[in-house]
């Protein structure tokens, strides 16, 4: 198999991943994942802004913005405008935000563990030795 053909088989795992994962979300629990993506990053940040997260996931912080609002329409978290500087937002997570990320976790792992297992001890030990070593 070629590089290119590699690359492209990576892709289309990747998208069917991502498609199936994001299904499962807003069939379960009424959030995409891209708003998954960002509440997870939220949570790992100790002061998340917005350009941050919008460079972590490579979106632009439009689309950043719109999602934070969306979720915090939804009671997932509290953005507040910095007094300081009206443009900048003061981000957190609500208890309801948390509670959603864990459940989301529970879908994507539940869905996750029935796409590899298929796969030998060995194989999967194979495909994450081989992905450490692509991963920057």
């Amino acid at each position: 198999m070629s590089d290119n053909e590699l690359a492209i088989q990576l892709h289309q795992i990747n998208a069917l991943l991502s498609r199936e994962s994001d299904q499962r979300l807003l069939e379960q629990l009424g959030i995409g994942l891209a708003q998954y993506k960002i509440l997870t990053a939220l949570h790992s940040s100790p002061k998340p802004q917005q350009r941050a997260i919008a460079s972590e996931l490579g979106q632009t912080e439009a689309s950043i913005s719109r999602q934070i609002k969306l979720l915090e329409g939804k009671g997932m978290l509290i953005a507040t405008k910095n007094p300081a500087n009206m443009r900048e937002h003061h981000i957190a997570l609500t208890a309801r935000g948390l509670q959603l990320i864990e459940a989301a976790e529970r879908v994507i792992s539940g869905y996750h563990q029935g796409v590899f297992e298929g796969l030998s001890k060995k194989q999967r030990q194979q495909l994450e030795e081989a992905l450490a070593v692509l991963q920057p």
